[in-house]
C-alpha cells in the first residue's frame, strides 16, 4: 500500500453498496479491484480490457470470460489512467505518485518507469503508431516518452493550471488538451506548438476525444453536458443535455455514428451524433462511473466506477 492510500486507509474500509435494478443491457460484471476503478480501455482486437484503479494496480481482463488475466504492481500509489497500444504489446498507466508506467501486455513486465511530472498523472495516450505515450499532469505539462526506452521525447508548455485529459488525433498529426482552464488547445505533435485554442464554456474539463475521421471533439466536465467541437473551427456544433451530475468520461463509436459517456450521476449513456437524442440510458452501477470505452467491433461498452466494478454493456 501507498503512503497516500495509507493515509486515506483506502483497503481497509467496509464496502457495502445498495442494490439496483440493472440494465437488461448488461452482459457481464468484471469484479476484482479492491478500490475505485478509474479506467478501462479495450486492446484492437476487443479480445482483451485493461483497468486502472485507486488500489495502485492495473489489471487486464480476458473479455470473453470475464477472468483476470494479469495484475500488474508497481505504482506508489492510486493509478489514474491507462492505455493499451494499438499494435497490442504494451500497456501504459499514469499514477497520483507522477510517474506513467510501461507494461509488457503479454506478461504484465514493468518496462519502464518514465519520471519527469512534479505531481498526479492525468491522462496517458498512446500515438496510433505505438511508438509515443503522451501524458499529462496537474503540473500544467505534457509529455512525449519514447516506448522503447521509457526516455522523455519532448514536452509541451503552454496551459496555465491543471491538465486533466489529452488525446491523439487518428492521423497522429494533433494532439488535444484541456483541464482547469475554459479552453481546449490543441497541438503540433512534430513541433509542441500550440495551433489553437477553442473555448470549452466550462469551468473543468474531465475528458476529449477525437471521432474516427478527426473532423470532431467530444468532451465533457463539471458541467454535466456532452459537447461535441468542429475540430477545425472550434464551434461547438452539438450540445448533449442528460447527465445529473459531471461528466467524467467520453468516446465516439469505432463508425463516429454515436457517442458513449459515464458520468457521476451513476450511469452510461449512449447518443446519436446526428440527432443529439439520447438513445439509451445504462444503469447498474451504485457509484460514479469513471470511465467508458468502446469495443473496436462497436458491440460493447466498458465501463468503471466507484463501485469497484468493471461492467460490459451490449450496444443494441
Amino acid at each position: 500500500m501507498g503512503f497516500l492510500s495509507k493515509i486515506f486507509a483506502k483497503k481497509e474500509v467496509e464496502f457495502k453498496l445498495p442494490k439496483v435494478i440493472e440494465d437488461v443491457n448488461l452482459i457481464k460484471t468484471l469484479e476484482g479491484h479492491l478500490d475505485r476503478v478509474l479506467g478501462v480501455k479495450f486492446s484492437t482486437d476487443g479480445k482483451k480490457l485493461v483497468s486502472g484503479s485507486f488500489d495502485e494496480t492495473v489489471m487486464l481482463w480476458d473479455v470473453e470470460s470475464g477472468r483476470s488475466l494479469l495484475t500488474m504492481k508497481g505504482h506508489d500509489t492510486w493509478v489514474e489512467c491507462i492505455d493499451y497500444s494499438r499494435d497490442g504489446r504494451r500497456l501504459a498507466s499514469g499514477s497520483t505518485d507522477s510517474t506513467v508506467r510501461i507494461w509488457d501486455a503479454a506478461t504484465g513486465q514493468c518496462l519502464h518507469v518514465c519520471k519527469g511530472h512534479d505531481t498526479a498523472v492525468r491522462m496517458v495516450a498512446f500515438s496510433p503508431d505505438s511508438k509515443i505515450v503522451a501524458s499529462c499532469s496537474r503540473d500544467t505539462t505534457i509529455r512525449l516518452w519514447d516506448v522503447e526506452n521509457g526516455k522523455e521525447r519532448s514536452r509541451f508548455l503552454g496551459h496555465k493550471s491543471y491538465i486533466e485529459c489529452l488525446a491523439y488525433s487518428h492521423d497522429g498529426t494533433k494532439i488535444a488538451s484541456c483541464g482547469e482552464e475554459t479552453v481546449i488547445k490543441i497541438w503540433d505533435v512534430a513541433t509542441g506548438k500550440n495551433v489553437a485554442n477553442y473555448k470549452s464554456d466550462d469551468r473543468l474539463s474531465h475528458a476529449l476525444a477525437y471521432s474516427p475521421d478527426d473532423k470532431f471533439i467530444a468532451f465533457c466536465g463539471r458541467d454535466a453536458l456532452v459537447k461535441i467541437l468542429d475540430a477545425a473551427t472550434g464551434e461547438i456544433v452539438k450540445v448533449f443535455e442528460g447527465h445529473g451530475d459531471a461528466v467524467r468520461s467520453v468516446c465516439f463509436t469505432p463508425d463516429g455514428s454515436k457517442v458513449v459517456s459515464a458520468a457521476n450521476d451513476e450511469t452510461v449513456r449512449l447518443w446519436d451524433i446526428n440527432t443529439g437524442k439520447q438513445l439509451h440510458l445504462y444503469r447498474g452501477h451504485v457509484l460514479e462511473v469513471q470511465s467508458v470505452d468502446v469495443s473496436p467491433d462497436g458491440k460493447i461498452i466498458a465501463s468503471g466506477s466507484d463501485d469497484r466494478k468493471i461492467k460490459l454493456w451490449g450496444i443494441k
